[in-house]
């Protein structure tokens, strides 16, 4: 006999609203419809798929005005649209009568049994993010003054993206394989239908790299490990030619290759991908490298534009990783080591000690020296994320976040539970909502933080990041290759070292899908 409590299906009562003013980035509030802002209600929401499916035919071959089905000709989406409605409180004037000329964000947090007045831990199903949302039109009702009805007003909105975030259970991968401290992470791959490979919504093929076992007996070289299922089954692929104590120290994908640097021998290793995502034969490339100014990091903006960070102050350039680099600077915008580097469209930043960053604006062809991350304490920069122009985000050795919003001029701290101890060695955004940074304590013990409202809050614990298990630390995390970006904040790979300090760990976590 059914409950008559019954509480199986998502309905309005389970939803609460939230309006970001300004858009997704630090410094602008998450505000809790009905309370810091006038009374929320999102309708009509249209989220178009494609722009159209049209058939191409030609004439039958053999059967005179009869047609043969060649292909589809699809057309790209219309952005996603929105109604939001809001009822105006007593003691202020709305903000939506004054104006509303710039873009900003929505969410929509849902679930049951917790307080969904909490935007970081109050909800358990997800969090619906409405995206840069643009008024086209404003619709302020009926005004009579004679009858006792809500005055509300309707704005019509235009969207970027229409996506959720739901809370990522973790679960320990290639335990077998990650033997020895696992370096970096990367997602290979993308949304592939199944017409031209394995169906993969982004998130199948996962590769890392290991380190050596250095002297120890028997030597064990560096090696890259790999899952094409999404992290069930690994696999190991030898790097041929690497030395046998040399430790590999990135790891990317190029078009249809895979990049592994090494900088203690001042090179990378390149592999062609089978269809499936199998490593090939690798090969070794030393061409344009200068002597001690080896790679630390690579940045892979297109399969022909692909940079590296380098100690010394050096940037290589390739656009043939089967040809080898050039130096792009050779220690012009600083002569300190450059450990990490990042970019996006124009814009490329690098970053290093001494509180080093350099950025480029102009896709590599000059660098300048920006505003020292901490002008009083020199410290290692050793991540960064770049999400246009103005915004960057970077982590140091010293256990601090900092952001600038300006290209690098000024950078503001942002406070979060340990911050000031321990090491903060990756930070990543696969949209601007939504981005991760990796933090560990002293002891060391690791630690994942969250946000998915730009950078304005961080957390570290569930609904969003659930069951993390106890280990060191993790060194590098990794987001699934695709544009679509329910599926790029929903699956996370991460990388680092396993709590009794000797062996790898690989961290799966995945939001569940029914």
């Amino acid at each position: 006999m059914p409950k008559p409590n019954a509480d199986e299906i998502l309905t309005s009562k389970h939803i609460r609203t939230y309006i970001q003013f300004g858009g997704p980035r630090p410094g602008n509030p998450v505000l809790y419809g009905g309370q810091d802002a006038q009374y929320l209600s999102v309708e009509g929401v249209g989220v178009p798929e494609s722009g159209g499916v049209d058939p191409v035919f030609v004439p039958d071959p053999s059967i005179i005005g009869r047609y043969r089905l060649v292909g589809r000709k699809i057309s790209p989406p219309d952005l996603a649209s929105a109604t939001l409605k809001l009822l105006e409180r007593h003691g202020s004037v709305p903000r939506q009568l004054i104006g509303l000329k710039c873009p900003f964000n929505i969410y929509q947090p849902s679930g049951k049994c917790k307080t969904l007045s909490d935007f970081l831990s109050g909800w358990t199903n997800y969090v619906l993010i409405y995206s840069y949302a643009e008024v086209s039109d404003k619709d302020l009702g009926t005004r009579t003054g004679w009858e006792d009805d809500n005055v509300e007003d309707s704005l019509s909105l235009t969207l970027a993206d229409v996506y959720p975030v739901g809370a990522l259970v973790f679960g320990e991968a290639a335990a077998q394989q990650a033997d020895r401290e696992v370096v970096d992470i990367v997602y290979g791959g993308g949304l592939q239908c199944g017409d031209c490979g394995p169906q993969d919504d982004g998130s199948k093929h996962i590769y890392a790299i290991t380190k050596s076992s250095g002297a120890a007996s028997p030597g064990l070289p560096s090696e890259v490990i790999y899952s094409l299922d999404g992290g069930s089954v690994w696999g190991e692929a030898v790097i041929n030619g690497i030395g046998a104590s040399a430790d590999a120290t990135f790891i990317d994908i190029v078009g249809d290759k895979m990049i592994v640097g090494v900088e203690s021998e001042g090179a990378y290793y390149w592999s062609t991908l089978t269809d499936a995502g199998v490593p090939g034969t690798f090969t070794k490339v030393v061409t344009g490298f200068v002597a001690t100014k080896n790679p630390t990091d690579v940045f892979v903006s297109n399969p022909r534009e692909v940079y590296f960070s380098a100690r010394g102050g050096y940037v290589y350039k390739s656009t043939d990783i089967t040809a080898g680099v050039v130096a792009i600077n050779a220690a012009s915008a600083t002569s300190n080591d450059l450990l990490r580097i990042h970019g996006k469209d124009e814009t490329i930043v690098a970053t290093g000690t001494v509180s080093t960053a350099i950025v480029s604006s102009n896709r590599g062809v000059s660098f300048s020296t920006v505003a020292g991350v901490i002008s009083l304490v020199p410290v290692t920069v050793q991540a960064v994320s770049v999400l246009d122009n103005r915004r960057f985000w970077v982590g140091t050795n010293n256990g601090r976040v900092y952001y600038s919003s300006d290209g690098g001029a000024t950078w503001t701290q942002k406070s979060f539970s340990g911050a000031g101890a321990g090491s903060v060695r990756d930070i990543v955004f696969p949209t601007d909502e939504v981005g991760y940074f990796l933090h560990n304590t002293s002891a060391p013990a690791a630690r994942i933080f969250s946000t998915w409202n730009g950078g304005e809050d961080w957390t570290m614990t569930a609904p969003r990041i659930t069951n993390l298990p106890v280990f060191d630390y993790a060194g590098r995390i990794a987001c699934p290759n695709t544009d679509v970006a329910g599926v790029s904040v929903n699956a996370v790979a991460v990388a680092g070292l396993a709590g009794d300090g000797v062996d790898g760990i690989v961290l799966i976590g995945y939001a569940s899908r029914l």
